[in-house]
Order: C-alpha cells, then sequence, then structure tokens
C-alpha cells in the first residue's frame, strides 16, 4: 500500500518510474468516461416512493424513510406529502436529513396506529453531499403514528421532529463522489468522500462537484489539505461537454499570482482527479481573464498515490519466526525477502515492509514476552536494511505500520505502533519514541490503520472504530479530526483501509457472532466480507487497497489472524487458512506446532 508522502507529484514521468513498478507492470489505467448508474433525465426514481404507491403498513414506513432522499431544497416537501394536513402545518424539522440504520424490523401492528422504529443515529447529510457524522453513538426508538382514510390510504399522523432517511435509501439514490484536496505539503491528493443522487442529470454534475469543492474539505481533514483559495468562484455554470470538451471557468482569485504555473498545474490535477469518472479527451480551464488552457492525457494520476497500489501486491507472514513470501502466481518462487539479511531475519513475531519510489522501510517486532523489541530500518531498493532498535516501548507491542515513506528523504519517514493502549511514532533513521497525541478518545487504542494518502487514519478505541487525521507539526504528532464511525457492528476489534474510502473492519455482530465487513469511511455503506466467522476474535486484519483507477473502493484484499491460536487466513468467499506448502522455497520437515501467523502486505 502506497502509505507515504510522495515528492514531486507534479511529475509523472519521475513517479511512474519509482515504486518499484516496471514499464511493462499489469497495473492497468481506466479512461476517462461516464459515471456509471446516471444518465440524463433520469427523473424517474422519485416517482416510487409517494405516499400513496402502497397500503402496507410496513413498505409504509420503509418508504416515508426514503422520503427525505432527492434534491435537497424539497426534502421536506416530499415528507409533509405522507403526512395528513393537520400534521403538515406544525412539521418544522432541521434541513438536513438524519440519517439513521435500523437495528430492527419496525413495529407494525394492523390494530394499531403506533409503529416502533429501532434504529442508530449515523449523522446528517448536508447539501454538500457530505455525511457529517453523529457526534456521539445514539442508539435509541422513534414512534411513528399513523392514521387511514378510507379511499386515500395511509397517513403519517405524528412524527419525530426530523428528516429521516435510512441508510439503504442512501444506497439506493446517491452515488459515492470523490473529490480531492491538495495536502499542505502539496505533494499528492487527499480524497473527500461525498454522495451526489443519482437521478442527477449528467450535464449538471460537473457544476455540482465544483462547487462542492469551492465549499471546502470535510471539517475532519481540513487540518491536512488545502482548500482552494478564498474568493474562488465558478463563472456560470459548467455546460454540457462539446466535441469531447469540458469546459471549465473559475474566477481570478483560484489561482494567486505568487507561483502561478505551479498552482494551475495543482489546480487542474485536483479538478482532473474530482471529475475523473466524466472527463472527456480534454479539460479546458479558464482561469479569470486568461486564455483557456486545455489538457488531455492521463498525466494528472500521479498526483494522487492511490494510483501506485499494484493489483497483485506481494503477501508475506511469519513463519517459524522469520518473515516468509507467499507463492504469487504472478511472480517466479524465490524466497527472497527483500532488504532483510538473513541474520535479521529471525526471531520475528510482527513485521511491516514498504516501499517508495526510491527506498524500502521495514520495522520488525522481535522476542517475546518481556523481550519484546521493535527494530526498524530503510535502504536505497535493492540494498539491505540496517535495523535499529527503537527504545521506550513496553511489551505487548501491536503490528507496526509505515504512515509516511517520502521518496529520497529518509529521515522525513514516519512508523506508528500500538504500545499499552496509546500510539506511538518512530523513525526510520532509530532513536527515541514519541507518544502521538489523541485528545478525544477514551480507552485503550487497540489497531491503527494509515490511508494510500498517509494522511487519513482508522483506529480501534476501546472497541469502537475512529477515523482522523495525522497533523505533523514541528517534531509532534497528533491525530486530529477525531470523529466515531458507527458501522453495524456492536464492538470492533481490527480495521484496515480497503480502498480510497472504504475500510475492512471485523468485529462482533448484533447477533453476538464475528463478522468481517467493507464499510465506507463514513459508516453509510455495507458490503459483507464473511457474514458468519462463529465465536473466534478476529485479532488483526491488513487489506491492501483498491486501485481508484482499476477497482470499485470495497474490492480489497484481506488477510487476517484469529485469537484462535497463531494462525493467518485469506478471506475469500469462506476463511481459508494459509500452510506452509503456500510459502515460497522450501519449508523443511513439516511441523504440526508451526503454521504461518502475523500475513502482511508489501505496502
Amino acid at each position: 500500500m502506497v502509505r507515504r508522502v510522495l515528492a514531486g507529484a507534479a511529475v509523472a514521468a519521475l513517479l511512474l518510474a519509482g515504486c518499484g513498478i516496471p514499464d511493462d507492470s499489469d497495473v492497468t489505467v481506466v479512461g476517462p468516461g461516464p459515471s456509471t448508474g446516471i444518465s440524463s433525465g433520469e427523473g424517474g426514481l422519485r416517482s416510487r416512493i409517494t405516499r400513496d404507491s402502497t397500503s402496507d403498513r410496513l413498505q409504509f414506513v420503509a418508504n416515508y424513510l426514503r422520503a427525505a432522499a432527492g434534491e435537497y431544497d424539497g426534502a421536506l416537501d416530499r415528507v409533509k406529502q405522507f403526512m395528513a394536513t393537520s400534521t403538515r402545518d406544525g412539521f418544522n424539522p432541521p434541513a438536513a436529513p438524519r440519517v439513521i440504520r435500523l437495528t430492527d424490523k419496525p413495529l407494525v401492528n394492523s390494530t394499531e396506529d403506533r409503529v416502533e422504529i429501532s434504529y442508530q443515529l449515523l449523522g446528517t447529510l448536508g447539501k454538500n453531499g457530505l455525511l457529517e457524522p453523529s457526534p456521539e453513538l445514539v442508539e435509541d426508538k422513534y414512534e411513528l403514528v399513523l392514521g387511514e382514510v378510507a379511499g386515500e390510504g395511509l397517513y403519517v399522523v405524528q412524527a419525530p421532529p426530523f428528516l429521516l432517511l435510512s441508510d439503504t435509501a442512501v444506497t439506493e439514490y446517491y452515488n459515492e463522489r470523490t473529490i480531492y484536496f491538495w495536502n499542505t505539503d502539496r505533494t499528492g491528493l487527499v480524497p473527500d468522500v461525498r454522495y451526489l443522487l443519482r437521478e442527477v442529470p449528467i450535464e449538471q454534475e460537473p457544476t455540482i462537484i465544483l462547487n462542492w469543492l469551492i465549499g471546502g474539505p470535510a471539517p475532519w481533514i481540513q487540518d491536512a489539505v488545502e482548500p482552494l483559495p478564498d474568493g474562488t468562484k465558478l463563472e456560470n455554470k459548467v455546460p454540457a461537454i462539446d466535441e469531447d470538451r469540458l469546459q471549465i471557468k473559475l474566477s481570478a482569485q483560484a489561482v494567486p499570482t505568487e507561483g502561478a504555473v505551479e498552482a494551475m498545474e495543482r489546480l487542474r490535477m485536483q479538478l482532473q482527479w474530482s471529475l475523473r469518472r466524466l472527463l472527456p479527451d480534454y479539460l479546458d480551464l479558464t482561469v479569470g481573464h486568461q486564455q483557456p488552457r486545455s489538457y488531455s492525457g492521463q498525466d494528472f494520476i500521479s498526483s494522487n498515490p492511490a494510483y501506485r497500489l499494484v493489483p497483485d501486491p506481494e503477501r508475506y507472514v511469519i513463519y517459524d519466526r522469520t518473515v516468509r513470501r507467499l507463492v504469487e502466481a504472478a511472480r517466479p518462487t524465490s524466497d527472497a525477502v527483500p532488504g532483510l539479511a538473513p541474520e535479521d531475519n529471525k526471531d520475528v513475531s510482527r513485521a511491516a515492509l514498504s516501499t517508495s519510489a526510491t527506498h524500502l522501510f521495514a520495522a520488525l517486532v522481535t522476542g517475546s514476552g518481556k523481550n519484546e523489541r521493535l527494530r526498524v530500518g530503510s535502504a536505497g531498493l535493492g540494498g539491505r536494511v540496517g535495523l535499529r532498535e527503537i527504545p521506550g516501548l513496553t511489551a505487548g507491542l501491536g503490528t507496526p505500520v509505515w504512515a509516511i515513506t517520502p521518496d529520497n528523504d529518509v529521515t522525513g519517514a514516519v512508523g506508528l505502533i500500538v504500545s499499552g493502549g496509546r500510539l506511538w511514532r518512530f523513525r526510520a533513521q532509530g532513536g527515541p519514541v514519541q507518544e502521538v497525541s489523541a485528545p478525544g478518545t477514551s480507552g485503550q487504542i487497540t489497531a491503527i490503520t494509515v490511508a494510500p494518502d498517509g494522511h487519513r487514519v482508522a483506529l480501534v478505541v476501546g472497541g469502537r472504530l475512529y477515523r482522523a487525521v495525522l497533523n505533523l507539526s514541528g517534531d509532534g504528532l497528533a491525530l486530529t479530526g477525531l470523529q466515531q464511525v458507527f458501522s453495524p457492528l456492536t464492538s470492533v476489534t481490527a480495521v484496515d483501509f480497503s480502498g480510497e474510502g472504504w475500510l475492512a473492519v471485523a468485529g462482533v455482530s448484533r447477533g453476538g457472532r464475528t463478522s468481517m465487513i467493507y464499510t465506507s469511511i463514513d459508516g453509510v455503506l455495507q458490503d459483507s466480507v464473511l457474514q458468519d466467522m462463529g465465536n473466534d476474535v478476529v485479532t488483526y486484519l491488513t487489506s491492501y487497497p483498491a486501485n481508484p483507477m482499476v477497482k470499485p473502493n470495497s474490492d480489497g484484499s484481506v488477510l487476517f489472524s484469529t485469537s484462535n491460536g497463531r494462525n493467518a487466513f485469506e478471506a475469500l468467499s469462506s476463511p481459508v487458512q494459509i500452510a506452509a506448502k503456500d510459502l515460497a522455497g522450501p519449508t523443511g520437515e513439516p511441523r504440526p506446532e508451526v503454521v504461518p501467523e502475523a500475513p502482511f502486505f508489501l505496502n
């Protein structure tokens, strides 16, 4: 996984030569084109959720929880259409719909008018397409009172004072759209997930997305990114694509006078990534009274670190206290482990390997019990890593992760590890650890993962899932923008990024069984990985994220370990245990007590 800060993101040729991806790599770049699922004039969705479309009370309640989906300013009127006249007059909710997940089937009785809705509050869906999570966990019940008029059907007589929108309605009526902002170092783009109504004509999408960008980033990532300059405005609506050209006109403030050439390059790459699903052959960009500049081709993709994610990542495990590579169909069966000398590859319990365009970074947890140690180092690609011990950590170390691995400058590399329920930062060149402050957390941190952009993180604290950003200032490092993410799991044990805006999460379901899911980074959308894993706890998982140019966000690869002994599994249609026969190179005589464990990817 490319969890790093890129240097010189605008220089495509340099970046394409890095990260060990050869010119004949099987990475496939998917060309631009219209977004699937949306076409001009697709406006018939709304007709399916009118008040009189059903006489079934359960379906009527489901339709009521869909009614707020649609054009933002019309949500109140659509919901009021479900209400009796006397109820409409006193119904004045906040404008932003509350997105809820039903935690049980609505309690509907044909002989009673009251309907009980058990729910979990996920957050509010704003006009800017942003799902803003609830500031705290809310699980409660709403009550609807229904009435029926002969010949006219069902009405809502009494309702909670909010616009309610079910998470299933978000899935039905909205598409994810990712917009991008430059990180504060101006070395790479950071994703920002929004929701766009499916029935919006495709001709209107660029204008909506441009206005989202102008409105600024989501609050939780604002410490990690740069908004567009103050005063940036869209000059009129973006016209429909004509002769394979998308024409955008922005006010002069969009590009500052100082460093204008570099700023213009960053702006057009930011727009190209944010509009990538819609891009024709040419983007014509006009800023102020300047002449239009025309851009084509794929050179913009290098500005997003996730483009470097490969389709077939190398997989490793710990076997007999050594790092071992798994056999991959696309590679030779050599058992060589990059960067590690045989004398260093011993007594290992957990490990992390990561590459930049120029260097390999290694972090090994060695020893056991009170003698556990973290040893780290770096080397140029093809070289041997010189490992140094990191002092200051107590026993019971977690799995290390490389957060930032810059090109050329190994002194800027940052790794993270959990120890004693707290989060610590280490450097590739060694030296003492520093605690990463995490204001707003309550409980022990048990897992940490970093997104491909190197700035957004997900973590597990006290069995709950959170998202935040790494805020590096001076010699300190802190987690800021901390927000809880409400997944369908009642308790979370492990997490990793499976895509730019998705997470692979394991924990306990409401039925008390272990489950593994993909979830959007705001907790609204889900897809099952392993629905019922029994009672065995997933203690650790790792996912290699999907490249946004190639695969959907939720289509990552997942390896994991459980509490039922030392082991390693791959999550396919069912858990598949990784065995000694899956290792590259010789394994010696089989020993039942020695099995692969602690799996990880070369990131």
